[in-house]
């Protein structure tokens, strides 16, 4: 795992966290730059996911956990398409505040991922 990245990853999950609750406080619908934003999020989760792959099929010590973290690594690539679908799907609050725990929910898995790691 790059451990970088992985600060990168939570601090950046929750800025959008909470540059979505400013969304939700406004009544407002995700935008294009908020959307564009999230796909930058996106992207860096795919370049986690791969590399901790890559790792964990060589059998590297950096990784850990078995399926457990393999999982982890394609919940977290399911879990902000899935908040961004119903946000601008349904176009209310509620759905915008999906989004929100949508990606409280990224920075979590990525940080249960940081322990699964720690633990090997």
């Amino acid at each position: 795992m790059i451990d970088p990245l992985q600060t990168i990853l939570i601090a950046a999950a929750l800025l959008l966290a909470a540059v979505t609750g400013g969304y939700i406080a406004l009544d407002r619908s995700p935008d294009k730059v908020l959307v564009a934003l999230l796909a930058v999020l996106e992207l860096a989760l795919v370049v986690q996911a791969v590399v901790a792959i890559v790792q964990f099929a060589r059998g590297s010590d950096d990784v850990g956990g078995g399926i457990t973290f393999v999982g982890y690594l394609l919940a977290i690539l399911l879990v902000l398409p899935a908040g961004l679908l119903w946000s601008l799907g349904e176009r209310s609050r509620g759905a915008t505040a999906v989004l929100l725990v949508s990606l409280l929910t990224v920075a979590f898995l990525v940080l249960r991922l940081v322990q699964l790691s720690a633990a090997a």
